[in-house]
């Protein structure tokens, strides 16, 4: 069975909608993609690092219940969890405010030894820290030398803008050591100032990726390759909130690409039609996780997923 790592940061989320907080849970780009593969079966691992407290208790607890291995989860004796507070506008769509985890002594994160047949997820902060930047390069060059296929989705909000020419080399070499560069319109107009899908790929192919998937919200998802540009639409839908919607994007993306028995070596000659089946799963997760406030898919998707065999319909 092919696995999947995760890599980067878990975080506890809470919601605010009005003033008031609404709901919690678990999350962080990582987690909330883990999770969604892990209620569909999939052998999927977080690797990162958390406080061991109350919060992240809850949070290791969680990941267990849905199947997601914390082997490669370190734990932190006496620090603080990272939080995240989510305030949604009247369009249910999120600005963020985020806590750092607070931790005496060195930050360490324990990576796997990647296979051929695995797939890497990784991106958010965790990617562009420099305390453990040494051990996740050789991990990706690893993982990229024997053959894995390996995702990157930056995950660069807002805040992060003031330490962009801090760590835009570190982005330059994320994308090259990559398959697969995923993010949303709002991560690359952070990182590049790009205004464009177009103007994005430019930047992405320059630095060694031949695959761009450009999300842009209710406009549509860019695919580029290295053959073919093609926009997909996507349903209009009432969001009850968006906040994961771009992590169980790449939750479904990964879970076609396994289902689909495909590896790295195949993506330079892949079919139109296998890519356009890829990136309607891919949709189709984001929206479930829009209709309700879990950052997760829902157990009803699960089952028409795994017992109806729902990807013959994408």
């Amino acid at each position: 069975m092919r696995k999947v790592y995760c890599i980067g940061e878990t975080v506890y989320d809470i919601l605010f909608q009005g003033g008031k907080a609404i709901e919690s849970r678990p999350g962080g780009p990582v987690l909330n993609a883990a999770v969604s593969l892990g209620r569909l079966g999939e052998k999927v691992y977080v690797v990162g690092d958390q406080a061991d407290d109350a919060i992240g208790n809850i949070i290791a607890d969680f990941l267990v219940d849905n199947r997601v291995s914390t082997k490669y989860l370190t734990l932190y004796s006496g620090a603080k969890s990272r939080m995240l507070l989510a305030f949604l506008n009247e369009h249910n769509e999120p600005s963020y405010s985020f806590y750092k985890i607070r931790v005496d002594g060195k930050l360490k994160i324990v990576f796997p030894e990647v296979k051929k047949e695995d797939i890497v997820l990784f991106g958010s902060f965790t990617s562009i820290k420099k305390e453990v930047r040494e051990d996740l390069v050789k991990c990706l060059q690893t993982a990229r030398d024997n053959g894995a296929l390996i995702i990157y989705d930056p995950n660069f909000r807002p805040v992060h803008i003031k330490i962009r020419d801090q760590i835009i080399d570190y982005v330059h070499e994320n994308i090259a050591l990559s398959h697969i560069v995923k993010g949303s319109n709002e991560d690359f107009q952070n990182l590049f100032e790009a205004s464009s899908a177009i103007n994005t790929n430019d930047i992405v192919t320059k630095f060694g990726c031949k695959n761009l998937i450009y999300t842009a919200n209710k406009y549509g998802v860019n695919l580029f390759t290295n053959d073919f540009h093609k926009i997909f639409d996507v349903p209009r839908i009432d969001p009850v909130s968006t906040v994961g919607a771009g992590d169980n994007f790449s939750a479904g993306l990964i879970y076609a690409i396994i289902r689909e028995g495909i590896f790295a070596s195949d993506l330079e000659t892949l079919d139109h039609n296998v890519w356009r089946k890829i990136i309607r799963v891919a949709i189709d997760f984001a929206i479930n996780v829009c209709l309700s406030y879990d950052n997760y898919v829902c157990d009803d998707f699960v089952m028409d997923y795994v017992m109806n065999d729902r990807m013959k319909e994408c």
